[in-house]
């Protein structure tokens, strides 16, 4: 069955949920509803210190999009995290099979995790092998437990949903690319730059090889414009995003200079990581996703900076969309934010 995929950031909460039909090559894929609504200043930020103010945060956007996008036939839920209450790694491990692979993965993964190895939930999947050394290389995810407990039941109290799916961030995005380039084995680089943190995932032949967070988002960029030019938040990100004419262009393109120059430095080091194990590493595109991806000129200068071919992603290039239900030019704009829920709402829930 369909999962609705909710993306619950910092700023937004964000909500997918596709009908697939058939199988295979004849499989078609339609868009059955979409939404965004904002979240309370903060909230989100606060897991650690208060809990239940996020959690009733996250039931309430839960809720307030099935309802108002009629999301009517999903009945599970995909969630994703990020930040620090999660770790995401490449390392590695003697060859084994994926089967058997839990059963040594915490041993081996508890070198890499700062918490106590029984506070943290743990999966892996398998990247590769090299068969000349015994070893094979794996992506490690290791999720606190409280958290991942805080989410299931934010799922369960909305009284509509059931938790089917808690997934990272980054790969949601990534799970979103293979669906869009299935098999592709391009060297992309997939950036999403959220409100408080930039995801960079860069791809080797079409396998994710490193990923990164850095902890300066598009909501960073707000509050330098808001300082800088005495406005409101609301009239800040409208100034961010181009939706609204700066009343001193130079100044404003100085204060966006600032922060992106720190989003190419941050994918410089994610691109520079894969290098020392791959000095032949080029990156053969750039995609961008995110709610301040659509800044205005951010493609040029990425592409500019890189000397590689830069684009926003779109999601639903695949799919088909009602023209009587949804207008296409605002699927096409919002695209690029709904890459995470997107690539949760690829997720399936098995039903016996």
């Amino acid at each position: 069955m369909s999962v609705i995929g909710f993306d619950i950031g910092t700023y937004a909460a964000k909500a997918v949920l596709l009908n697939f039909k058939g199988k295979g090559k004849k499989q078609t894929v339609a868009l059955e509803g979409l939404g965004m609504s904002q979240m309370p200043y903060g909230v989100m930020t606060q897991w650690e210190d208060q809990p239940v103010p996020a959690r009733t945060a996250m039931i309430a956007a839960m809720r307030s999009l099935k309802k108002l996008c009629k999301l009517t036939s999903g009945r599970y839920a995909a969630l994703s995290l990020s930040g620090e209450t999660m770790i995401i790694k490449k390392i590695s491990m003697p060859i084994t099979t994926q089967k058997e692979l839990r059963a040594s993965l915490a041993m081996e993964a508890e070198q890499y995790i700062p918490y106590p190895i029984n506070d943290v939930i743990i999966d892996g999947h398998i990247l590769s092998t090299d068969d000349r050394y015994g070893q094979m290389a794996v992506l490690l995810v290791a999720a606190r437990k409280d958290v991942v407990s805080n989410y299931i039941q934010a799922v369960a109290l909305t009284k509509v949903l059931k938790p089917a799916v808690i997934d990272v961030d980054a790969l949601a995005f990534y799970n979103a690319f293979d669906f869009v380039y299935p098999d592709s084995r391009e060297n992309a680089v997939l950036v999403d730059i959220g409100a408080t943190l930039i995801h960079i995932t860069v791809l080797n032949e079409g396998l994710p090889s490193t990923i990164k967070e850095e902890p300066i988002g598009g909501q960073r960029l707000a509050e330098d414009i808001e300082d800088a030019f005495q406005l409101q938040p609301d009239e800040a990100e409208a100034v961010k995003l181009g939706s609204v004419p700066a009343a001193d262009p130079r100044g404003l393109a100085d204060v966006v200079d600032r922060i992106v120059s720190n989003w190419l430095a941050a994918i410089e080091r994610a691109v520079e990581a894969v290098r020392a194990e791959v000095p032949e590493y080029r990156p053969s595109k750039i995609l961008l996703a995110g709610g301040s991806a659509n800044i205005l000129g951010l493609v040029e200068q990425v592409q500019n900076h890189f000397g590689v071919q830069t684009e926003l992603f779109n999601p639903f290039r695949h799919v088909q969309v009602n023209a009587k239900k949804f207008d296409q030019s605002y699927i096409d704009y919002i695209g690029p934010q709904m890459a995470v829920s997107f690539g949760l709402a690829v997720r399936k829930q098995e039903v016996n």
